[in-house]
């Protein structure tokens, strides 16, 4: 026992250090599978190599010594007084912008992420700190509301469906039956939620879905900053606060292609704060209780997601309990985790995706083919990732927009394993849970597995992430000594976090700075819309377009069947053969602008490229008729041919 002990020990004191040279190993062997055998992942193993090498060199000389005193600094209000100039130049330069975003205004929002970071050094314990929470709010709603309002149409596509279901509720009172809302029949929450303030304030669907969703998701951001404040204190809280609301996994959920688990991130914060912050009793019994089911009656593989957390939590717990002695919290215990069980099986056997399939089956079926028969999926689609044709700046700055938050997460995680933060069982947890939940994420595809979607995991796993790497990105700032130095670094740092984040394609589809030859734009102007209104009025029969213009057919006539619409695919581009009595509608821009083409041959596949010259210009052919041009779209009918006897 005595032995034991003592590995127990050596265990616990050099946790970090272990980790860390591990860590670099495990960077080499994935920079060397590259070479090998063309791994297409080397930017993953420079990552973890490089955030593992910087806390293994620079670990012992991270301190807690960040506050810089506010005492005749001229600088803190001048800090302050030059946010709200920046914020208010942004605004003008938005408006005076339609469908397109200058670079000046990418730039101006990156200004204010580093400002307010650099407000943030001064924050001491007991400070108040609502005036940066406000300039932290104010950046978030201006990034939302810049993507979200420079076209009049939605973003996304499932944000379409999710949008024409909560207009539904609103028109009707009722939920729409299975044939409409299908298996978001019993999980319609958030739709109602949108549906309830459309008729509060009396605004059209897309003010709908920003008052309710977007705002709940930039607000409740708010419960990370009081959880980081009992971890850490209210500079970590802050700064997590200001990350979590940069991140573009976070944007995208919150706003650009919003679904019922943008709802789900929101209640997933607010029952994080009830379980870390220790004040047992019956309110916060019930406010736990009522978010999870809640969760569960919102959205079936969020809530899965937000299910393993919550075991990864408890598994830290216990964990801790045996390394380091502690008495784990009853805030999340055996018998709530039964709970939960109990809920979601429960609730996915008896909801259902097709008439003769649960949801249960559906999740549970692929995964007993996996284990019996093994993947479908050969090693080059799991392991060598996706090639495309960019430059070396795009594949840059590409990467780092989705790496750049781990990087720094990895070595928050590794200091919180460290002998002076492990002791402490709520960082210890947290560091556990991302993890196992970064395995889980990159494991489950590995399997051949593609219902679990783990690519929308990451909004959810940013809210631990966010907590790691603002505690590390503070580690950082310690290393330098004076005030000035400090402060330049935590504002590089987040002035380059946050232009990869905010001119990523994704969220960034109106002025994408990088890859301008494979963002395809999901966003449409008026001049772009009103001929699916006008057309879907007179004309019953099937329309052909590109992907994704038919997003306006949202827009369409409520006479005509969206089912009778089709899109370009390979064939007709390569034939220019198109089915008489068919209307094709043309968009001028797709000849300079990259489209969705979908290939029939390939299940699943989609070129993307503009619409050829030769095709485009194919329509001025005797059989077509031109029926309507707006300068911007024109629709071709293609006539009859008589059949001769």
């Amino acid at each position: 026992m005595e032995a034991v002990k003592g590995y127990k020990e050596k265990l616990t004191r050099n946790l970090d250090m272990i980790l860390s040279v591990m860590g670099v190993n495990l960077g080499v062997f994935i920079v060397l599978l590259y070479f090998l055998i063309n791994l297409n992942q080397a930017d993953i193993g420079i990552t973890v190599l490089s955030a593992c090498l910087i806390y293994f060199i620079f670990r012992k000389k991270f301190t807690n010594d960040n506050p810089i005193s506010p005492e005749k600094d001229r600088l803190k209000n001048g800090l302050n007084l030059s946010f709200y100039l920046v914020f208010l130049i942004s605004v003008l330069i938005y408006s005076m912008n339609m469908y397109y975003r200058p670079i000046s205004y990418f730039i101006l929002i990156c200004i204010l992420a580093g400002i307010i970071a650099s407000e943030i050094l001064y924050v001491r314990e007991g400070d108040g700190v609502a005036s940066i929470l406000l300039q932290i709010f104010l950046l978030s709603i201006l990034i939302r509301a810049g993507i979200y309002y420079n076209f009049p149409s939605l973003m996304g596509y499932d944000a379409y469906f999710h949008a024409g279901m909560a207009k539904l509720i609103t028109e009707t009172g009722a939920i729409p039956p299975i044939e409409i809302s299908s298996k978001y029949l019993y999980y319609p929450l958030a739709h109602i939620f949108i549906s309830i303030t459309q008729l509060m304030g009396g605004l059209d669907i897309k003010d709908g879905i920003f008052y309710s969703i977007g705002f709940a998701n930039i607000f409740s951001t708010a419960g990370i900053y009081l959880i980081g404040k009992k971890l850490e204190g209210p500079q970590m809280g802050l700064l997590a606060a200001l990350l979590i609301n940069l991140n573009n996994h976070n944007i995208v959920s919150g706003i650009t292609n919003i679904t019922p688990g943008s709802l789900v991130l929101c209640y997933f914060i607010i029952l994080l704060y009830a379980i870390f912050s220790e004040k047992p009793g019956l309110v916060q019994t019930g406010i736990v209780l009522l978010f999870t089911v809640l969760m569960v009656l919102t959205h079936q593989l969020t809530t899965f997601v937000v299910f393993l957390a919550l075991v990864s939590i408890l598994l830290g717990k216990y964990l801790h309990n045996f390394l380091y002695g502690s008495l784990p919290t009853a805030a999340v215990g055996l018998n709530y985790i039964l709970f939960f069980v109990i809920c979601l099986q429960t609730y996915w056997m008896f909801t259902y995706v097709t008439p003769d399939t649960s949801f249960f089956e559906m999740i549970i079926k692929p995964l007993m083919e996996v284990l019996k028969v093994g993947s479908g999926y050969s090693s080059d689609e799991l392991i060598a990732g996706a090639t495309a044709n960019q430059n070396s700046l795009e594949v840059l700055i590409l990467h780092i927009s989705y790496l750049a938050l781990p990087f720094f997460a990895i070595g928050g995680v590794l200091a919180w394993f460290s002998p002076r933060d492990a002791k402490k069982i709520d960082k210890f947890s947290i560091a556990l849970v991302v993890v196992i939940l970064y395995g889980f994420a990159y494991g489950i595809p590995l399997l051949g597995m593609r219902n679990f979607l783990t690519s929308r995991w990451f909004p959810l796993i940013a809210v631990f992430l966010v907590l790691v790497a603002a505690s590390y990105i503070l580690n950082l700032t310690s290393l330098f000594g004076s005030k000035k130095a400090k402060m330049s670094a935590i504002f590089i740092i987040m002035l380059l976090f946050s232009f990869v984040m905010v001119t990523t394609p994704g969220i960034n589809k109106d002025n994408p700075l990088v890859g301008k030859e494979t963002t395809v734009r999901n966003q449409f102007k008026n001049i772009e819309i009103q001929p699916v209104k006008s057309l879907s009025a007179v004309y019953s029969r099937n329309i052909l377009m590109d992907s994704p213009y038919d997003s306006c057919l949202f827009y369409r006539d409520r006479g005509y069947n969206a089912d009778n619409a089709t899109y370009f695919n390979t064939n007709q581009i390569k034939s220019r053969e198109i089915s008489d009595g068919c209307m094709v509608l043309l968009r001028r821009s797709t000849l300079g602008e990259p489209i969705s083409i979908n290939d029939p041959n390939r299940y699943g596949v989609n070129i993307i490229q503009p619409l050829p010259a030769e095709f485009f210009n194919s329509f001025e052919a005797s059989e077509y008729a031109l029926v309507y041009d707006n300068a911007e779209v024109m629709a071709y009918l293609k006539e009859k041919k008589e059949v001769q006897n």
